[in-house]
């Protein structure tokens, strides 16, 4: 393959943050089309999957002699919306002092591009024999939402193992935190606001209750799992009340409870459902319960470090001069739903956690071009012939 063939990762990487494909509406439909071209062209099989209009995940696949190991590089095209305060426009990615500014730059384009670069750049090595297998590069929809991608992805493609595209710094993670976000409703009394003693206001006792939250916040705290920190629980959306001259009646707080491996669902439902029963015994006749779920990308998700998958990982780093000490993602990604499947994964990325959601999101550049090189060199040890971590 001539190496005029495969693009430059900082300009892939900016054509596709151009791409608005922000939630609600997605599009990654359009993103998807320009990988597939650029795979396609390349020599790699190429599905386009329509999930939703407008919204398609793409998976790329190419073989190596071998049908078996397969290995997916796998990570996301929607991004969260962009919001006001942007010193530019979020979806016109301006580069400034080393760094690329747009929405979905860290999270996750650049691991997409450089995924991408590295899936082209080994393609040489499969067919001088140097690798053996099978080589998917899937890029999916909604991670940022309900996973709708991955898990569709997953219902019609296996892998022995799996590479998750998400801003580490460029290292390696074995461990992510999950989430569950629980919508619980306050009930009062209503009355005329001019009457306050009449009722029992849904909103003061929802204050009563986040202060009881977060009292079993500082109790989380103290859980500390040695790669992704101690879970949390926050906070995030509330909606309350009826009329400007009416005591309301009812009160909806969502809370964003993060999981950390080792840590189910049932069991942090089971608390907060404690903690709502100690809240409606003290506050009767207010009520407070459980009413429904705001979605979520799943679980939290571990690899244990000595996994061959995981050991094979390192030794590629290794025989490439990169970095190999393990970390862990403090916040959700698609990983739970390739470990669930029972599919060894490990996530590493360009960019910075610190950099994701936020106004003028960015990423480094290097980081982007040795991620590229991080990819490759993944991929020529878990494709090499006669490797057995798959096994």
């Amino acid at each position: 393959m001539s190496a005029e063939t495969i693009p430059d990762v900082v300009r892939l990487l900016t054509d596709l943050v151009s791409i608005d494909t922000a939630h609600p509406v997605g599009n990654e439909g359009k993103a998807a089309a320009l990988l597939a071209e650029i795979m396609g062209r390349n020599g790699f099989d190429v599905e386009v999957e329509e999930i939703e209009p407008g919204r398609a995940n793409l998976v790329a696949r190419l073989e190596f002699g071998s049908a078996t190991p397969t290995l997916m590089l796998n990570s996301h095209l929607d991004v969260v919306p962009a919001g006001p305060g942007w010193s530019m426009s979020p979806f016109a990615p301006v580069q400034k002092e080393g760094r690329l500014y747009g929405r979905g730059t860290a999270d996750a384009k650049a691991s997409v591009a450089a995924m991408a670069v590295a899936a082209l750049c080994v393609r040489d090595r499969g067919e001088a024999g140097q690798l053996s297998g099978t080589l998917v590069y899937t890029a999916v929809i909604d991670e940022e939402a309900g996973s709708t991608g991955v898990r569709r992805l997953l219902e019609k493609h296996h892998a022995h193992g799996a590479i998750v595209g998400e801003p580490t710094g460029g290292r390696l993670f074995t461990a992510h935190q999950g989430s569950v976000c629980p919508v619980v409703e306050v009930t009062g009394r209503a009355a005329h606001a001019g009457a306050p003693d009449q009722g029992a206001n849904a909103i003061v006792h929802a204050a009563a209750l986040i202060e009881l939250i977060g009292d079993y916040a500082g109790v989380l705290s103290g859980r500390d799992h040695s790669l992704v920190g101690a879970p949390t629980v926050t906070p995030v959306l509330v909606e309350g009340g009826e009329a400007s001259n009416s005591v309301p009646e009812r009160c909806r707080l969502t809370f964003d409870r993060r999981l950390v491996p080792g840590e189910t669902e049932k069991d942090a439902l089971m608390e907060i459902e404690q903690l709502l029963t100690q809240f409606n015994t003290d506050y009767a006749p207010v009520n407070a319960e459980v009413v429904g779920f705001a979605p979520t990308t799943g679980g939290p998700s571990e690899t244990p470090t000595g996994h061959p998958f995981v050991v094979s990982c390192q030794r590629g780093l290794v025989d490439a001069g990169l970095a190999v000490e393990v970390g862990g993602l403090g916040v959700s990604c698609d990983m739970s739903h390739f470990r669930a499947a029972g599919i060894p994964c490990v996530v590493t990325g360009p960019g910075a956690v610190e950099a994701m959601h936020i106004v003028d999101e960015y990423v480094d550049l290097e980081e982007v071009r040795r991620s590229v090189r991080t990819y490759d060199a993944l991929v020529r040890e878990l494709l090499r012939p006669g490797s057995s971590w798959w096994r």
